[in-house]
């Protein structure tokens, strides 16, 4: 850091104690949260750890152009270095403090600070309290004036806390606006099911397949041409093989009382008992071409003997 800017700081520094009475506290409580505190104030009560702890302190803000902050090490610490000047863009760090400051109110108190606790801080405080807290640029700034009256953002720092009131509002409006969407369509559908449950199944079942009907009505007159229907005749040996075999498992009897019961409680499968018949059937083939073979043979030697 510069020569000239150390002048600058130190300049700062005794006209705000020439300003201020010499009972200022270093720190005010300006918000709280969940039982927790927010403090606004100054480096020194940053570097002070037994006031910090006197305070249990368990977080720190620091944004600020020095890098002379002394903090124990049990202390959770963010640090954004900017100059208090309106020309530096604050903005960006707006929701980076706030999220801090939100994440850690919840456990502990928070202090958020600049070199005197009048402009750079204020501002970062103010953005979360229009972000977290859903207090508006006026409603803030009068806050913090009553528990800190030398609060005062500069000029250039105030204008960019109304652009961010204006995105943060132009956001809430649009979440609402989809919301109300989405209540909307969900209400058009609960009547649109409340009106199918008023109808008549028979007139419900009737809408249904109008309805599915006109959906497929394309994909069913382009499959209707194409569909080709094959008839599948069984040839009648497999019938004749199945009707004449007389395996238990397949063999219908019936009892004294007329009534038809099968002798095997669990029936061979018809492809398997058609498979045995096959079997059966070339082992009989085969034999009666063997006695044709030796008819032949017996035929020929008779032949050449005469």
């Amino acid at each position: 850091m510069s020569k000239w800017l150390d002048m600058s700081l130190t300049c700062t520094q005794i006209s705000f104690k020439t300003q201020q009475p010499v009972s200022y506290s270093p720190m005010n409580c300006v918000f709280e949260y969940d039982g927790h505190k927010l403090y606004l104030g100054n480096i020194n009560a940053a570097n002070d750890s037994q006031y910090l702890r006197k305070h249990d302190v368990g977080a720190v803000l620091s944004i600020i152009d020095t890098s002379d902050i002394k903090l124990e090490k049990s202390i959770i610490h963010l640090w954004i270095a900017a100059e208090d000047n309106e020309n530096v863009q604050l903005t960006r760090y707006f929701d980076q403090a706030s999220n801090f400051i939100q994440d850690n109110l919840r456990h502990t108190n928070v202090l958020v600070h600049c070199y005197a606790g009048i402009s750079r801080s204020s501002s970062l405080i103010i953005a979360y309290l229009l972000k977290c807290q859903g207090y508006t640029l006026k409603e803030a700034l009068i806050k913090l004036k009553c528990q800190r009256p030398q609060v005062d953002p500069n000029n250039g720092f105030l204008e960019q806390l109304k652009e961010y009131e204006v995105k943060l509002k132009s956001n809430k409006t649009q979440q609402n606006s989809s919301l109300n969407k989405s209540a909307s369509n969900f209400m058009s559908l609960s009547s649109s099911v409340e009106k199918q449950n008023s109808i008549p199944k028979s007139r419900q079942s009737i809408s249904n397949f109008n309805i599915y009907s006109n959906l497929n009505s394309q994909v069913t007159k382009t499959n209707i041409k194409n569909l080709q229907l094959k008839t599948i005749e069984i040839s009648k040996t497999k019938q004749s093989f199945l009707e004449k075999s007389c395996s238990p498992s397949n063999m219908k009897t019936q009892n004294y009382q007329g009534k038809s019961f099968f002798s095997n409680s669990k029936p061979e499968d018809p492809l398997k008992q058609y498979q045995k018949i096959k079997n059966q059937e070339t082992q009989w083939n085969k034999q009666i071409l063997g006695m044709k073979n030796i008819y032949s043979n017996h035929n020929r030697q008779h032949s050449l003997n005469l």
